[in-house]
């Protein structure tokens, strides 16, 4: 485009949606990650830990161009208008490196997400592999699964140790154990705001919880059932039911991300209603040398 473009920090999240929100709840289900933390972050500057997170702007004079966020220790997010300068991604890219900010890597839609890892390596010269392909669904009505036997129903304290297991193990199918610690504090504080949800059948089976609110819906996530009790239709059941009821207090949809390399869980979500809207990717970045 070759227009000039500014560049901008935010020291809060109330500031960084003033300028974003507009441009993210145009495309919501597909920005619903980089939104929902910002609209939490506002009431809870502190939720994420660690150190302050980082928001940022680029602009031209025909508007925003790409919005930045992240929530160390977590990965950089990055959302940019379809026809954004490149030049754009390497005003981030210089502004994180002169403030020595720790940037583990990137995750944003594939081209954006490889355009700013190539940028990333000719700053520092620190490399980068590709990590999980994952894709963005939005569901605006459900379609019955066959129901399983059982019942569903909120996760209780009494639940509370499962939780524990059940999140490492998720975390281990999904991103390896080393999350443990994180996982934990997950299930418990998702118990304790009573966001998380079981299909019971005689005992649990499947979980699922619900996170990141936007102004018309909602994410579900940590949908996980152990091995033994899979392909039994529990995990259908308890993201259906869950769906439904975030459908019924008001929402307009649910979103999930699912993971590209596993068909089984891809399959489950567009049986219950989830259609595709987007394809993300996340990069991990080798340490500089």
């Amino acid at each position: 485009m070759g227009e000039a473009q500014i560049y901008r920090e935010y020291g809060d999240a109330g500031s960084f949606l003033a300028r974003t929100r507009e441009a993210l709840e145009g495309q919501e289900a597909a920005n619903g990650l980089m939104l929902g933390i910002a609209l939490r972050l506002v009431h809870e500057p502190n939720a994420y830990g660690g150190r302050l997170p980082y928001y940022a702007t680029v602009e031209s004079a025909a508007g925003l161009q790409v919005a930045a966020l992240m929530t160390p220790p977590y990965k950089l997010q990055i959302y940019a208008q379809e026809d954004y300068d490149r030049a754009g991604l390497g005003l981030v890219a210089e502004a994180l490196v002169g403030g020595e900010w720790p940037v583990p890597g990137v995750m944003a839609h594939q081209a954006v997400a490889e355009a700013f890892a190539a940028i990333w390596r000719d700053r520092t010269g620190a490399g980068h592999r590709v990590g999980m392909r994952q894709r963005i669904y939005e569901l605006r009505q459900v379609t019955p699964p066959a129901y399983p036997p059982g019942e569903f129903r909120p996760a209780a304290v009494e639940d509370i140790e499962l939780a524990r297991q059940w999140g490492r193990g998720f975390y281990e199918d999904c991103f390896g154990d080393e999350h443990y610690q994180r996982t934990v504090a997950t299930a418990e504080d998702k118990i304790k705001n009573g966001t998380l949800f079981l299909w019971v059948d005689g005992a649990p089976r499947s979980m699922a919880g619900r996170t990141r609110p936007t102004p018309h819906g909602e994410a579900i996530g940590f949908v996980y059932t152990p091995p033994g009790e899979r392909r039994k239709g529990y995990a259908s059941a308890v993201v259906a039911r869950l769906s439904q009821q975030i459908l019924d207090e008001g929402k307009l949809f649910c979103t999930l991300y699912t993971d590209l390399s596993n068909p089984t869980s891809n399959d489950i979500y567009q049986k219950v209603g989830y259609r595709p809207v987007a394809d993300v990717v996340d990069i991990e970045f080798e340490d500089r040398p």
